[in-house]
């Protein structure tokens, strides 16, 4: 019964540590050593709680900073999807580069929205090439797919015509 009780205690110190972490830490590149103070002048002592220990308050901390970094790139991909059309890497500067084949012409687009910014610098150009080889592959694909319709098109069209050539040719023979 004593450890049952101990159970729920645990869980709920952790249910109220996410919730003061939630409330505090909005900044994905936090650390634990800048937050951990902030957090314990919490007036509701979350952060002092008996039940979780220093360790386990950490691990928390850092499971919430990575979900935090998982929001940035998920909302960097959003922009990436937003900016990066297929109208604009159809748009070449003077020396032939698109938004899709230099970082640089890409990044003059993206660097106003605030989704730039959060994610680190470090994966932003990762995360750009990433798309960009994929908006190119499905843009072959699709410029393939439709050369292939393109081409069954007309290699039906010239052996129909040659299947009636042979046609008339031994109806003529018949007679």
């Amino acid at each position: 019964m004593e450890k049952v009780r101990i159970k729920i205690r645990r869980k709920e110190a952790v249910t109220s540590f996410q919730a003061l972490l939630v409330e505090r830490i909005k900044d994905p590149m936090a650390s634990w050593t800048e937050s951990k103070p902030k957090l314990e002048k919490d007036p509701q002592g979350r952060a002092t709680n008996s039940v979780l220990d220093s360790t386990d308050m950490e691990k928390l901390f850092w499971d919430h900073i990575k979900m935090l970094q998982e929001r940035c790139v998920h909302d960097f991909r959003a922009l990436l999807a937003e900016v990066l059309t297929s109208e604009a890497a159809s748009l070449e500067t003077d020396d032939g580069k698109t938004v899709l084949n230099s970082w640089s012409t890409a990044k003059r687009l993206l660097k106003p929205d605030p989704r730039y910014n959060k994610v680190q610098r470090k994966d932003r150009e990762a995360l750009w090439r990433r798309y960009a080889e994929d908006m190119l592959r499905r843009q072959k694909s699709s410029h393939d797919s439709k050369e292939d319709k393109y081409t069954d098109a007309r290699g039906r069209k010239s052996l129909d015509s040659s299947k009636h050539t042979l046609e008339s040719g031994r109806s003529h023979e018949r007679r």
